[in-house]
């Protein structure tokens, strides 16, 4: 028995068919699957980057924190003993505020350049504001009135305004500028109805 025509085209179909698809579907499976592993690894590094970026976002809110508290501390410091004459402590807070102040402005101003690249330009800029527009010109206040203290003029008013000022206003100005970071960079701890989604 001769088998026909249609039946060898057919038998030669399948026999390719069954060629191509011990070939093809197990290259096509391993396309895929390269495909998924690059994707796979593409994620793991942007997950990285990411990591990496809020890590840093967290350093540079507790590093300027620090830094402008810390710089806070020591300016108080003078205009409060300068209150207190006899106690002879004025001289020894304003000695120290005039050897550590150029170095602590210097570190801060060097956070605030950390944060062009971690944080949105309206923060950037909020911060270049307070470093340019405050803190350097506190730093000049200071400098003014202490030379007047050694000019032997009376600038008690003057003393006590600077010190309300970096009591009361540059305190808020800062853990308002603090909070305000930490809420645009989504470091802040979740309330507890916040965390339930209430």
């Amino acid at each position: 028995m001769i088998p026909s025509q249609s039946f060898v085209e057919n038998l030669i179909l399948l026999l390719v068919t069954l060629g191509l698809t011990g070939v093809l579907v197990p290259m096509l499976f391993r396309l895929i699957d390269e495909r998924k592993k690059q994707e796979q690894k593409e994620f793991d590094a942007e997950l990285a980057r990411q990591s990496q970026i809020i890590d840093a976002q967290v350093k540079l809110v507790e590093d300027l924190s620090g830094l402008l508290w810390e710089y806070q501390l020591l300016l108080i410091a003078v205009p409060y003993y300068r209150q207190f004459p006899k106690r002879n402590r004025y001289p020894i807070a304003l000695n120290a505020y005039e050897e550590r102040a150029g170095e602590l402005l210097g570190r801060i101003r060097a956070e605030i350049s950390k944060a062009l690249r971690l944080t949105p330009p309206s923060l950037y800029r909020e911060l270049k504001e307070l470093y340019y527009n405050e803190l350097l010109q506190l730093d000049l206040k200071v400098s003014e009135l202490a030379l007047g203290d050694d000019r032997g003029l009376d600038r008690a008013a003057e003393w006590q305004k600077l010190n309300r000022y970096a009591v009361q206003e540059l305190a808020e100005r800062v853990d308002t500028l603090i909070d305000r970071l930490a809420t645009e960079l989504d470091l802040k701890a979740k309330t507890f109805e916040e965390a339930a989604g209430t």
